[in-house]
């Protein structure tokens, strides 16, 4: 590999996708680019894989990149992240550093607010374990949750909460939403009331969450808060993990309630194979699927190819540390 060539990694394309769109085969006709597709986990990895690395493309919130990564990538200079959340990553540090991190914009939402739906559903009628008893020779009875009439808790009536919340009225529910910032009138233009989140646990039959994971709602839902729920009542999280205490949620499942829980995101992802929530009958695990479908995906490796070309050509755009952004002719010296 010549010295001077620029060099590209992409981290954790779990599904083999990168690849696939068009600005993929622009950038490399302009870098050196590898595609790491499973999670990094020593610093011999990490050192092995981004250790001489001048970009880095970022899906998501799946790998941290913080001192320890920096440190490891003493070459990057640019950092390429797909969406626009970054809580795994170091901006102040990368900052510091002089790396560059432009983002790439949010999707509807729809994706996510489709995988609500469908493990709601799933949930309410017992789909998994019931085709489960089919494959293995049985006719399962099993019983399930009727959803007209019931009352669906919306925690964080946003981009995606809000649109959760409309469909709920197709099927003939009442619902109810909290939210630090909710006002009645934005409660009431989704189709919801407005009561405060006690009151949402109390009277839910099915909760659903979909707010922001920042200091305020890490751990918003614990054990107080589980116990606060009907035990028959229905728990799905599309959100971010860390909002619901896993520790709280694991003791409340041995102790017969929620009803029934679904979940697309955790503490830690992917989640290990001894992990205890593996363990219930009544959970629905899924391996954080809310945006990961064909459009979104093409679109946000699309974006950050883009992203990368643009660096590499010196006009570096979507950057959140323009700070760190030095004037250069090329892509190659800025930092």
């Amino acid at each position: 590999m010549p010295e001077d060539r620029f060099r590209v990694v992409v981290l954790d394309d779990y599904e083999r996708f990168c690849a696939s769109v068009p600005a993929y085969e622009e950038a490399a006709g302009l870098a050196d680019i590898s595609v790491v597709e499973r999670k990094l986990t020593t610093d011999e990895e990490w050192s092995a894989a981004v250790g001489d690395a001048h970009a880095v493309v970022l899906m998501r919130e799946r790998s941290a990149f913080r001192e320890r990564e920096f440190a490891l990538a003493p070459s990057l200079r640019f950092i390429s992240q797909i969406g626009r959340g970054i809580p795994h990553l170091d901006l102040a540090e990368a900052t510091r550093r002089g790396i560059v991190v432009s983002c790439t914009p949010n999707d509807s939402g729809a994706s996510t607010v489709e995988l609500t739906w469908a493990l709601l559903l799933a949930l309410a009628r017992q789909i998994p374990s019931v085709g489960q008893g089919m494959r293995d020779g049985a006719w399962p009875p099993a019983v399930g949750m009727l959803l007209e009439g019931r009352t669906l808790g919306v925690i964080g009536l946003g981009r995606i909460g809000t649109k959760v919340a409309r469909i709920a009225r197709a099927f003939d529910m009442s619902v109810v939403a909290a939210g630090k910032t909710l006002t009645d009138e934005r409660a009431a233009e989704a189709g919801a009331r407005r009561v405060s989140l006690d009151t949402l646990l109390e009277e839910s039959d099915i909760v659903s969450v979909h707010s922001r994971l920042n200091a305020e709602t890490k751990g918003l839902i614990g054990r107080p808060e589980l116990e606060r729920m009907k035990p028959d009542a229905l728990l799905i999280n599309t959100a971010r993990g860390p909002i619901i205490s896993e520790e709280a949620l694991i003791e409340s499942l041995r102790q017969g309630h929620p009803g029934g829980v679904a979940l697309d995101v955790y503490d830690e992802e992917p989640l290990p194979a001894d992990h205890p929530l593996r363990g219930f009958d009544n959970v629905i695990l899924a391996s954080h699927r809310g945006y990961a479908v064909d459009r979104i995906l093409h679109q946000r490796y699309q974006a950050a190819f883009t992203n990368v070309i643009r660096f590499i050509e010196g006009a570096p755009v979507d950057v959140i540390n323009p700070e760190a952004v030095s004037p250069s002719p090329s892509g190659r010296g800025s930092g």
